[in-house]
């Protein structure tokens, strides 16, 4: 049992049963000198001047606490790396220009083909402890840079082995449709994707496509989201990152949990997502990796009643594991208030991978809570660039390294 005592402020999205929208999205409760009990893994108080004889007590006076980030996209289990790709977007190339000339995810793809479980493991991990200690509690993880049944289910045993280490708390999703692999047609690979899908149902709980220009057109991506649904997997799409080419409104007609990127999508598509009940789960740290200006609306998004989640996208182009610069960029380059982007990486983020007991600090609630060293939580995103996390609490344990 823990007593965090005296915090400065306790700062949360309020309790609910499914995410937050609209105005909800930029509401917090700011809770001042408030003491926060746990028991076990979860929240048994939030109060001032709690007792609790026989807990061991935190002392948190200066300090600011608010829920566990939840990153509800990553690729982060992958070998090699791709840092000489940032010099040639530097010289104007494109990323499906890079993609086709063998770069990109298919460089990645012959990397973590070539090296052997242990070695991913080793790799992979690094990654996952640094997004623990930027304060991730749940994360996401795709397969995807194996685009062979053997890498790929290599990719996802790693994913779960990263789960039975009791840090942050994972979920697991198979993408094998991420891209088209070498000296295999079109037709082929949709078909090799389709027959890998009962062969990774013990591995993964959601199935994901790239439906994008480059990718995997809207009727390849329906038709593996289609079978995918029909073995049980719950469903998410990267739709619509460099145009409104209709994935996203793929995403609405399957009622996928989440629809990914989202930075071309059309206002009638944004309308769709938000009457289909699909959360938008944005990725402000790609765009910036791609030096490109072109920003999800999330503005027009929250103005159309479409939940929002944020997500870091970690992955050999977009190599963050920090969900507090996510949030810097939701709020430096999409408009986001830093209520909204502290609603969108807690809560919401936790319901776009079915997590529905997390992200919020309030009695009954999982102790999944960060320890921050700063005077306001606003500070979070006002000064950007350092890691203002002190304390990681997963589960009701605390975290070291």
């Amino acid at each position: 049992m823990y007593l965090l005592r005296g915090a400065s402020e306790v700062v949360t999205p309020r309790p609910a049963v499914k995410p937050h929208f609209g105005d909800a999205m930029g509401v917090v409760d700011r809770r001042a000198n408030t003491d926060i009990l746990i028991e076990g893994d979860k929240i048994i108080k939030v109060a001032k001047h709690i007792e609790a004889p026989g807990a061991e007590v935190i002392d948190v006076a200066g300090k600011v606490v608010v829920p566990g980030f939840v990153d509800p996209h990553t690729h982060l289990v992958w070998a090699g790396s791709r840092e000489h790709e940032l010099e040639w977007k530097l010289k104007g190339k494109s990323y499906q220009e890079i993609l086709a000339d063998g770069g990109g995810i298919l460089r990645t793809v012959r990397e973590t083909r070539a090296v052997d479980e242990s070695e991913l493991r080793e790799q992979t991990l690094k990654r996952f402890k640094k997004a623990v200690q930027f304060g991730t509690t749940t994360i996401e993880i795709k397969s995807g840079y194996g685009l062979d049944e053997d890498t790929e289910l290599k990719q996802l045993r790693v994913a779960n082995w990263l789960k039975s280490l009791n840090l942050a708390d994972t979920v697991v999703t198979f993408m094998g449709a991420h891209a088209f692999p070498e000296g295999l047609s079109r037709v082929e690979y949709v078909s090799e994707v389709i027959r890998i899908l009962p062969l990774v149902k013990d591995l993964a709980e959601y199935c994901d496509v790239f439906c994008e220009e480059g990718a995997f057109t809207v009727d390849e991506s329906k038709e593996i989201l289609t079978a995918a649904k029909s073995l049980g997997f719950k469903l998410k799409i990267h739709a619509d990152e460099f145009g409104d080419t209709g994935g996203g409104r793929l995403g609405a007609e399957l009622g996928v949990i989440t629809a990914d990127h989202l930075a071309g999508s059309s206002l009638e598509t944004i309308k769709e997502l938000s009457n289909s009940g699909v959360i938008g789960v944005l990725l402000p740290g790609t765009p910036f990796a791609l030096l490109s200006d072109h920003y999800s609306p999330a503005r027009k998004m929250i103005a159309n009643n479409l939940p929002i989640a944020l997500a870091t996208d970690c992955n050999p182009n977009c190599y963050t594991e920090s969900m507090q610069l996510v949030q810097q960029l939701a709020v430096f380059r999409m408009g986001m208030t830093p209520a909204e982007a502290l609603v969108s990486s807690t809560i919401n983020a936790a319901f776009a991978i079915g997590k529905k007991d997390r992200g919020v600090i309030s009695e009954g609630w999982r102790a999944d809570l960060l320890i921050c060293d700063v005077p306001d939580y606003r500070h979070l995103t006002y000064h950007f660039g350092i890691n203002h996390v002190d304390t990681v609490i997963i589960g009701g344990k605390i975290i070291d390294g």
